[in-house]
């Protein structure tokens, strides 16, 4: 009998369990060989940043320091180029200009836009001295047409913007009128703060260029030259981002390794190297993705059978798949109906899968740039010219048997060259939007209108692909002729999924020990200590009992989900998408844009929408000082904040249940703080009246259970029970429980682990955290923990009997169980769920998934 050595592990975020079991030819296991536990040695403050699911670099403070260090010195050295400008030109402000009241100072600059107005020469040079120290925010291009990036603080500071152009002023003289009116009431002081009132570098800019328009000729010094230098060299001048091109990853089919000199270490190191993965907006990566699509295109339909009628396949022939590809390259989606009429099918003989019936995603950039400029030349993007380049090999990835042998064909070159991708390129590569518009214009001919809206389109926003302009083209050839992705992959000369065959798998050289992860060398540090601590429980493993047969990896339970959890996420995500367009009707009704930010408020307003469409429930009422506000003011003004009630610092959680909609100066007051312990500054009374505010609205439904406790929790009384060991079951669900940000560390860490393992074991399979729990419950192992400390717990009185009843209530059961046990209370559970996932097989998995 050949007996097999198999290592489960299970990887949490603060311990790593192990089990190493031994099983016979048939997989069965036989015996537990070994297992445990191994904590992980976090501190204190990583392990509650971590939990919290804020990101922690052990750099991330120096380069804060550092940042704050750049800013402050590249401040100083404007301020130090304006002087030597304002003192070659003896305008430099006296000791009394520079100390002149701020309402005068604002005055001053206010006048100064008027052509009307007798502004020194001196006090010019006050004003630009003002206007250097404060000059707007600046977005990056990437943000200009991203709504996903379009934050509420970016759309308040483009909402001041219209405003301020809808009353015709500048900056200078808005800020002049609202001091002048706080100065006159004293109680309405509070409620002007400049540093409040963020505008955008535009609207500074336009101030500056009124301002020297309106004084230019009453100064011989306001030169052309002279302007430029102040505008564009000084005041407002900004350097170009840094190229982040080399954290772009490697294609994996035409990347190799390389050995180089580290002069650093005075050592040879191996390095991946070539061509990079292109961009997903890329026309050659969209033509890709549609064919890869296109082949994998498979329809049930009726055929008839005498009088009846049985179930088969039909697969697009090739003429079919090149309609398919044609349309889907051409337009930004195929809908179900357009495909069915392009297959000439009728709907009632066919049965596809949702996905199918959503509709299948087109070709987005062709889509953007046609939107913008119709039927174009320069949107051709011609395939035809093919060479071939070698020998073409299908490959069985499982026997490694040659299926077919042929010539080998790549798309030229010249490809890239096509009017399309250079289109794309330019307004890609290009992040300033100045220089985009002028190069369109220079390299295309278009005027100055068209190339100001095609400079605004963001290309970059989809990020990157999978395979490099290389490795697609030589792809695409086969892809085209209908073969799917595999299947091209391998004619090319690729092996698309690194699997490998029995024998080869058998033949790999593994290591004998596995090394560390360099420091610093994963951008997350926690994860690069959680795995280097899983190196040296393997490493140990390795020492004591030899290399396993296999080594089996539990992933994250909601990486993947089970066929009733996808549907459940359908359905919802159904519902979503027809409250959003039921949404998007009555904004665009109201004449407001329709984008994320305005849905997002608008469900806030209408809280039962969700449960009724025709009739919601309006709530215009400020949750912290109880106020009511203008229903329009608070869709399109800047006065009202989306607010979390516990904020991020605090807990990483930025769903709708930590959002609430409040006036922006009670979020302005309200900082870093829970809206409970915000109240709580204010007086008991008012912690009253605010408590009550809150049940009503739960009784009203405006907000549901969830964020009624998020409204009444306090982080400062946690932090007491917390030291005195009294936290509540509402503390370890709120505060202790593993969340989003935890959760795709978790995915993260499992995903690299396998990687790593791979290295001294050639045999690494997976399985996932639902799949786990399942087997555990099944096999009885749920309460092994819990059974070990009864008796302690039995001696403390701090166990209860569980009683249930079964088969119709004609069958009693009961059960004692330690009150509020949880089985993170023990760290021991990792080791309990490794043995579940040593003992995993294959077929369990697609049983309970499937």
């Amino acid at each position: 009998m050949m007996i097999r050595n198999i290592l489960g592990l299970d990887l949490g975020t603060n311990s790593i369990g192990w089990a190493l079991i031994e099983s016979d030819e048939n997989n069965i296991p036989i015996r537990i060989i070994a297992m445990g536990s191994r904590i992980i040695p976090l501190s204190t403050s990583d392990k509650e940043e971590f939990q919290r699911g804020l990101s922690i670099t052990k750099n991330q403070s120096r380069t804060i320091s550092r940042t704050q260090r750049k800013g402050y010195d590249r401040k100083q050295l404007k301020k130090s180029d304006l002087k030597k400008i304002l003192n070659q030109y003896n305008i430099f402000p006296s000791e009394e200009l520079l100390k002149l009241p701020m309402l005068d100072l604002w005055k001053l600059r206010s006048d100064s836009a008027n052509p009307n107005e007798h502004i020194s020469a001196e006090q010019l040079g006050r004003i630009l001295y003002m206007l250097n120290q404060k000059r707007g925010y600046k977005s990056a291009r990437s943000e200009v047409n991203s709504d996903k990036k379009d934050t509420d603080y970016v759309q308040a500071v483009k909402g001041r913007y219209a405003q301020l152009k809808d009353r015709n002023q500048t900056i200078g003289q808005y800020f002049y009128e609202g001091l002048s009116n706080a100065f006159s009431d004293k109680n309405n002081q509070q409620y002007f703060r400049i540093k409040e009132e963020v505008y955008p570098r535009e609207a500074y800019i336009e101030e500056f260029d009124t301002i020297i328009n309106a004084q230019k000729d009453k100064h011989n010094f306001l030169t052309d030259k002279v302007v430029y230098q102040l505008r564009n060299e000084i005041i407002y001048f900004q350097r170009k981002l840094k190229s982040q091109k080399g954290l772009v990853s490697i294609c994996e089919f035409e990347g190799f390794e390389k050995t180089v000199f580290d002069k650093e270490k005075n050592k040879n190191k191996v390095v991946f190297v070539g061509p990079k993965v292109a961009p997903k907006t890329s026309p050659l990566f969209q033509l890709c993705r549609i064919w890869e699509v296109v082949n994998n295109i498979s329809l049930k339909i009726k055929i008839p059978e005498g009088s009846q009628y049985k179930w088969g396949e039909k697969i697009p022939d090739l003429k079919e798949k090149e309609i398919l590809a044609d349309y889907l390259f051409k337009n930004e989606s195929l809908s179900f109906n357009k495909l069915l009429e392009i297959l000439e099918l009728k709907k009632e003989a066919v049965y596809v899968n949702k996905q199918i019936q959503k509709g299948i995603k087109g070709n987005e950039t062709y889509a953007t740039l046609h939107s913008f400029l119709g039927d174009n030349e320069l949107l051709n993007f011609d395939t035809s010219i093919i060479t071939s380049s070698h020998t073409a090999i299908m490959v069985d990835n499982k026997t490694g048997e040659i299926l077919e042998e042929r010539a080998g064909l790549e798309l030229d070159a010249s490809l890239e060259k096509e009017p399309l991708y250079q289109l794309w390129h330019t307004i890609y590569s290009l992040k300033d939007l100045d220089e985009c518009k002028n190069a369109l214009i220079k390299r295309f001919g278009f005027d100055e209108e068209i190339a100001e809206k095609l400079s605004h389109i963001d290309f970059n926003k989809q990020v990157f692909g999978n395979k490099s302009n290389k490795s697609m083209r030589k792809i695409l050839p086969f892809l085209m002729e209908g073969y799917d992705y595999s299947q091209s992959c391998s004619l090319a000369g690729y092996n698309h999924s690194n699997s490998l065959t029995r024998d080869e798998r058998d033949q790999q050289i593994t290591l004998d020990k596995l090394e560390l992860v360099p420091k610093n060398s994963l951008r997350q540090p926690i994860v690069e200590k959680i795995l280097n601590q899983m190196i040296n429980v393997v490493n140990a493993i390795l020492e004591q009992y030899g290399k396993p047969s296999e080594i089996r990896v539990e992933l994250a339970r909601e990486l993947k989900q089970s066929k009733d959890e996808r549907n459940e996420a359908d359905l919802q995500n159904s519902k979503n998408k027809k409250l959003n367009e039921e949404i998007g009707k009555r904004l665009a009704e109201l004449g407001l844009p329709v984008t994320k930010r305005y849905i997002q408020k608008y469900k806030f307003i209408f809280p039962s929408l969700s449960k009724n469409l025709k009739d919601a429930q309006v709530n215009n009422q400020c949750i912290y000082c109880g106020e009511t506000f203008n229903l329009t003011e608070a869709l399109s003004g800047d006065a009202y904040d989306v607010d979390h009630i516990i904020p991020k610092v605090l807990l990483f959680d930025d769903s709708q249940t930590n959002k609430v909609l409040v006036h922006r100066r009670c979020n302005s007051t309200k900082t870093n703080q829970t809206a409970y312990d915000y109240i709580a500054t204010k007086g008991d009374e008012q912690v009253r009246i605010y408590s009550e505010r809150v049940d009503d609205w739960f009784k009203r439904g405006i907000i549901s259970y969830s964020k009624m406790q998020r409204l009444k929790v306090s982080h400062k009384e946690y932090l007491e029970r917390k030291k005195l060991g009294k936290e509540t079951e509402t503390d370890k669900k709120l505060w202790e429980n593993f969340i989003n940000r935890q959760l795709r560390d978790t995915q993260y860490i499992s995903r690299k682990s396998k990687e790593i393992l791979q290295k001294i074991c050639n045999n690494v399979t997976t399985t996932e955290g639902g799949v786990t729990a399942k087997l555990r419950n099944l096999w009885g192992w749920d309460d092994v923990l819990m059974n070990l400390q009864m008796p302690k717990y039995k001696e403390l009185e701090q166990t209860v009997i569980k009683e249930w009843t079964s088969g119709h209530g004609k069958r009693k059961h009961q059960k004692e169980e330690i009150e509020n046990w949880t089985k993170r209370d023990d760290h021991r559970h990792h080791a309990i769920d490794a043995l579940v996932v040593a003992c995993t097989k294959q077929g369990f998995i697609q049983r309970i998934i499937l």
